[in-house]
């Protein structure tokens, strides 16, 4: 992949991506809730979950390998990368508000590797099929 230059990372098409994940994983998972496929065991809801995560990230990945036809690589990064900010910002930012105390919700390293995993993996894949999807690609 040639393209795979910082300069071609589009923000607003990662920011994009970012809320259709967002929005098509909650979609998601919904579904599963709604036909009865989730609160079973433990088990099987991590297996859903990240099903229904991977599916959402994969689509806001292909919609902005589409769109942006370039560094499929670093925008499906970028888009993962995203859930971690606003993680972030959100336990900082309302994490008092809500609670009157720090509501810091700390992630394990297993939850975060696996996060990083399934979101990361599945935004790149959907990144570099809508790459080879577009049919104009930057070169």
């Amino acid at each position: 992949m040639h393209t795979e230059h910082l300069t071609n990372v589009k923000a607003y098409w990662v920011a994009s991506g970012w809320f259709i994940s967002v929005a098509a994983a909650s979609a998601a998972l919904l579904f599963f809730e709604g036909v009865g496929l989730l609160g079973r065991s433990e088990l099987m809801d991590a297996i859903w979950v990240s099903v229904g995560v991977g599916l959402g990230f994969g689509t806001g990945g292909f919609f902005a390998g589409v769109r942006t036809a370039a560094a499929p690589i670093l925008h499906g990064g970028a888009i993962a990368g995203t859930s971690f900010v606003v993680w972030f910002l959100s336990n900082i930012v309302l994490g008092g508000f809500t609670t009157g105390v720090s509501a810091w919700e700390p992630l394990t390293v297993r939850a975060t590797a696996l996060a990083l995993l399934v979101q990361g993996g599945a935004a790149m894949l959907g990144c570099w099929l809508g790459y080879r999807y577009a049919p104009v690609r930057v070169e």
